[in-house]
């Protein structure tokens, strides 16, 4: 990367494209979300949200009721194009 600051949003989409969270249960909750980008969960929710309604992200629920999200195919060329 260039050096240039990323904004909360960037960070999301690349710490789950590095993690690998782009399919079945790979999908990560939001605590886990949370630690990983150090974005704090509030904002964070805010972001998910968004990201939802944008395509870059989907939701999942696993075996146990709990919410995971994932990239999208969209989502990953987002992050692709930070990196160009």
């Amino acid at each position: 990367m260039s050096g240039r600051e990323h904004t909360p949003l960037q960070i999301l989409l690349i710490v789950m494209h590095n993690v690998g969270a782009v399919i079945g249960k790979t999908g990560k909750t939001l605590d886990e979300l949370a630690k990983l980008s150090d974005i704090n969960k509030e904002e964070l929710d805010g972001i998910v949200a968004s990201q939802l309604n944008s395509g870059y992200l989907e939701c999942s629920v696993d075996e146990k009721g709990t919410k995971r999200y994932l990239l999208t195919g969209r989502g990953i060329i987002r992050v692709s194009s930070l990196y160009t």
